[in-house]
């Protein structure tokens, strides 16, 4: 007697299904563990306003790709993430969704380079790697402006919590293909890359003119996360929550 295999095929529909729900349990956990050391947080889309709070409490400067002075964002296009500790500001982080389509990142880069940091040689970013994965464009959101209280430092777990957060707040707001940042050498050599949840990390992938702009240099990192990398990462801390 022949014996009949039967194959589940896993559809569209609940390939997303399992995705949100999947975001859901691990975003609930970041929470849960944010919550029992005191904390709370806050999303804010009021560009303007979060920069005069971080400089308020210590940040020194803020780089015009996530600044509100340079940029016109709105609620659809960008947020804040404000963790509160005992209701006093402890941390925040910053994140902004741009659809390039199928521009070359590095063309990406450099225009808008161009226009938030003028340099009177011309251009102020003069080259970009193109040793990038595979459709490494479309649909992009980028984070930086991370910023933790001097007096609220220390907690590794509680940052590691914060930013995974962050990235399932991404995927729940926008539909995205790469999550990436720029990170500083000293930062990714410490582990703080993968702390943070980037699979790819990538060194000296920007060359400048010089003086280059505050905050910006040659020895940065691009560290970035595929949409499929993320599902993986979620699909694999639902089923092990004990792992973030």
């Amino acid at each position: 007697m022949g014996v009949e295999t039967r194959h589940k095929t896993v559809t569209g529909e609940q390939r997303a299904m399992r995705n949100s729900l999947d975001m859901i349990k691990v975003g609930g956990a970041c929470l849960s563990s944010l919550s029992e050391q005191g904390c709370d947080i806050e999303v804010m889309t009021d560009f303007c306003a979060v920069e005069e709070l971080v400089r308020s409490v210590g940040k020194e400067s803020v780089t015009a790709k996530l600044s509100g002075r340079f940029n016109d964002f709105t609620e659809e296009s960008g947020f804040w993430l404000i963790l509160n500790e005992g209701g006093e500001f402890a941390a925040a982080v910053a994140t902004r969704f741009d659809n390039i389509g199928r521009e070359r990142i590095g063309d990406y880069m450099i225009r808008t380079m161009r226009r938030h940091y003028p340099h009177e040689a011309g251009e102020t970013l003069l080259s970009f790697t193109d040793a990038l994965p595979d459709g490494f464009h479309g649909r992009m959101a980028y984070i930086g402006e991370l910023f933790v209280h001097p007096e609220r430092r220390g907690s590794r777990r509680r940052l590691r919590h914060l930013m995974i957060l962050l990235h399932c707040c991404i995927a729940s707001k926008w539909t995205v293909d790469w999550t990436y940042a720029m990170m500083r050498d000293r930062d990714v050599m410490a582990g703080f890359a993968t702390t943070y949840g980037f699979t790819v990390q990538l060194p000296g992938v920007a060359r400048w003119a010089q003086p280059a702009p505050p905050g910006r240099g040659d020895a940065e990192w691009l560290v970035a996360l595929s949409s499929e990398h993320l599902a993986h990462m979620l699909r694999h801390y639902a089923g092990s929550l004990e792992s973030l």
